[in-house]
C-alpha cells in the first residue's frame, strides 16, 4: 500500500531542558515502522542543548521551534495547530513510543471507527532506561468513568476530529490536562482499549508524576485534581470508603478483562500487524 494512502499520524513533542532524554524520544518516533507519520517539535526555549539535538534531526521534521512558552499545554495546543494529520498523538520528551506502536493504533482505528480513541499499555521507566512498573488500564467507560479514568497518555492516540470538536488541552492545566481531556473525549466517542504495551513512561526525579503529583501533592496539583473531581466525577467517588472499594473492584476487572477470549485474540491480531509483509 502506498504511503498517501493511509492516514496521516501526527505526534508532538512538547520539550523544555531535558536533553538528557529527548533523543530517545525523538528516535522513538522516527524509527516507527508506520510510514505516514508527520512530526512537530515545540520547544520551549531550552538552554540545555535541547535545539541542538531537534536540529540534528530537523531535516525529518515537520515543523519546529524553540520560542518561551505558557507550559506544556500551550506547547501541544502550539504543535496540533500546524498539524495536517488524521490521527494525533503526543509524546512527551522523556517518554518513548514503540516501534509498531503507530501501526498498531491506526489499524484498530481504522477497524473501529466508532472509537476515536485507542490506547494501549505502559512500561514505565527509570531515568537510565530500567523497567520499574508496568501499567495494564482496563476497559473505559461512561459509567465508571466518574470512578476513575486512567490511561497510558503516551500509549493513547485520537482523531484530528475529536481533538478540534473539543478545542484541544485545557491550558489552565499542567498536571491533569490529559485526565480533563479524556473526560471530554469520552462525551463525544468510545474509547478501544488494545491489551498490549505501546509505550514507556519515564519517572524519574524531574517529571510531573513525582515533583507534582507524587506521595507530597503540590497545592496546584491538588487544585487540579479537585478541578477533575468537581467537573467529572461522581459524589460517590469522593467517599474514600467507596474509593477504596473501586481500587479492589478494578483489581478484579483487570483480572477478569485478561482472561477473556477477546484479549487473547486481539494479541494475536497484534502479533499478525507487526508481523506482516516481513521476510
Amino acid at each position: 500500500m502506498n504511503k498517501t494512502d493511509l492516514p496521516k499520524v501526527t505526534i508532538v513533542t512538547p520539550s523544555y531542558n531535558q536533553a538528557e532524554f529527548l533523543e530517545e524520544t525523538i528516535k522513538s518516533v522516527l524509527n516507527q515502522t508506520y510510514p505516514n507519520i508527520e512530526y512537530i517539535v515545540v520547544d520551549g526555549g531550552s538552554t540545555d542543548g535541547s535545539v541542538d539535538i531537534i536540529k540534528k534531526y530537523e531535516d525529518q521534521l515537520a515543523w519546529w521551534v524553540s520560542e518561551p512558552d505558557n507550559g506544556q499545554s500551550d506547547a501541544i495546543n502550539k504543535g496540533f495547530a500546524k498539524a495536517t494529520g488524521d490521527v494525533y498523538n503526543w509524546l512527551n520528551s522523556d517518554d518513548i513510543l514503540y516501534p509498531d506502536a503507530v501501526k498498531i493504533a491506526v489499524h484498530f482505528m481504522q477497524k473501529h471507527p466508532e472509537s476515536e480513541v485507542v490506547y494501549g499499555d505502559r512500561i514505565v521507566i527509570d531515568g537510565k532506561g530500567r523497567i520499574i512498573d508496568v501499567f495494564e488500564p482496563v476497559s473505559v467507560s461512561k459509567r465508571m468513568a466518574k470512578f476513575a479514568l486512567r490511561i497510558p497518555q503516551e500509549a493513547t492516540f485520537f482523531s484530528a476530529r475529536i481533538w478540534k470538536k473539543v478545542n484541544g488541552l485545557n491550558e489552565s492545566l499542567h498536571f491533569v490536562m490529559d485526565s480533563d481531556l479524556w473526560y471530554r473525549f469520552l462525551e463525544e466517542t468510545r474509547f478501544f482499549h488494545i491489551p498490549v504495551f505501546l509505550g514507556a513512561y519515564r519517572n524519574h526525579e524531574e517529571s510531573k508524576s513525582v515533583y507534582g503529583l507524587g506521595k507530597e501533592k503540590s497545592d496546584k496539583a491538588m487544585a487540579e485534581i479537585i478541578y477533575l473531581r468537581k467537573n467529572y466525577s461522581s459524589f460517590l467517588s469522593q467517599v474514600k470508603l467507596l474509593r477504596k472499594w473501586l481500587r479492589y473492584f478494578q483489581l478484579l476487572q483487570h483480572a477478569y478483562e485478561r482472561n477473556k477470549r477477546t484479549r487473547r485474540l486481539l494479541k494475536e491480531e497484534v502479533r499478525n500487524i507487526i508481523f506482516e509483509n516481513k521476510p
